[in-house]
């Protein structure tokens, strides 16, 4: 499988390494944004807590902002994107 943003943006045949976990495109190391999924958990009243899931996601370049704006957080994938 070839990474699909290096195919229609670059012209470039690299391999793919993994899939979005939102799209299922191939990314290649360039093109893929870690990150994780979590759940919110309530209990009562008052503000939800989030709780992390076990595993990583990995997004390509499309997907990876609708996802950390959903997570709620601007860490390294922020910088990834930004590269």
């Amino acid at each position: 499988m070839r990474c699909f943003d290096c195919e229609t943006q670059r012209n470039l045949s690299n391999d793919a390494v993994a899939t979005c976990a939102v799209c299922g495109a191939g990314i290649c190391t360039v093109h893929a944004v870690e990150g994780y999924a979590e759940e919110e958990l309530r209990y009562g009243l008052g503000n939800p807590s989030r709780l992390r899931l076990p595993g990583r996601r990995l997004y390509c370049r499309t997907c990876a902002p609708a996802y950390l704006a959903t997570a709620g957080h601007r860490d390294a994938g922020a910088d990834a994107l930004a590269g």
